[in-house]
């Protein structure tokens, strides 16, 4: 697995110093947020942005679209055509974005014409938003749909993140890394009713289900990126936090699976 960063971690800052910091951090495998480079302004450019993040000696994985649920669908398609075109442009095949059940055959016809990828991100305030509801949207769709895990997500409504891994790895093309205050159901019903959508942000620590996470995740295959992403006003100092938990528990996990194969070899 790859330890990263989505640029939305540093959504206060410009995009030029959102690559610096990246760079600094040593975060140098990025998922590009779309608030630093929207696909919806013809002004931008994806190739002048992939030879910036090149000239900071970034390379873009994955392009992160955010929201296109409750919208019609006419209107995810325009946008989600749109928004392959860009990331080819960027030079990914991986788009990621937040999409309702009846969106999906739509996002899996515009994967084949364009050569992408599109991961489905499960927030908890939407249509897919638990481990199985984004298992039966990717079930009878092509392998160019899959998931992105957004941990943070999960562990706001209370899933266990191993039986999500164990549920979902086998189609997981992308994981966002993240920690949160987790509320009881009460509050989350709450929430859901004011439409209070934000999650307070955390710092990840012991006992927050990453470790049995990202081994689970590895036992299913997935060598992909982790994307850390830190919702907090001081992630830009936060974000080494973040780094250097990220990279033990892949190195943990690494070391594990190292010891099954051997036991069966």
């Amino acid at each position: 697995m790859i330890v990263g960063c989505n640029s939305y971690s540093l959504s206060r800052l410009p995009r030029y110093e959102a690559f610096a910091q990246m760079q600094a951090l040593g975060l140098r495998d990025v998922e590009l947020w779309t608030g630093h480079a929207s696909y919806l302004r013809d002004e931008v450019d994806p190739a002048a942005v992939a030879a910036e993040a090149r000239v900071s000696g970034l390379a873009i994985h994955a392009y992160g679209i955010g929201g296109l649920s409750g919208l019609p669908l006419g209107l995810v398609e325009a946008r989600l055509d749109r928004a392959f075109r860009f990331a080819r442009g960027l030079g990914t095949d991986l788009v990621t974005g937040i999409v309702d059940r009846e969106a999906v055959a739509v996002a899996d016809d515009l994967c084949g014409r364009h050569g992408v990828r599109f991961a489905i991100e499960n927030h908890w305030y939407a249509e897919l938003a638990r481990p199985e509801d984004c298992a039966a949207a990717v079930a009878t769709a092509s392998p160019a749909i899959g998931v992105n895990i957004d941990t943070g997500h999960f562990a706001f409504l209370g899933c266990d993140l191993d039986e999500a891994a164990r549920m979902l790895g086998a189609r997981t093309l992308n994981v966002h890394l993240k920690a949160v205050r987790a509320p009881g159901r009460l509050e989350v019903f709450r929430r859901r009713f004011q439409k209070r959508y934000r999650m307070e942000p955390a710092l990840p620590r012991p006992g927050d289900g990453l470790d049995v996470f990202i081994g689970t995740l590895a036992e299913t295959g997935y060598h992909g990126l982790l994307a850390i992403e830190h919702e907090a006003p001081g992630a830009e100092t936060e974000l080494v936090v973040y780094r250097d938990r990220a990279r033990q528990l892949v190195s943990r996990a690494a070391v594990r699976y190292e010891d099954r194969m051997q036991a069966h070899g």
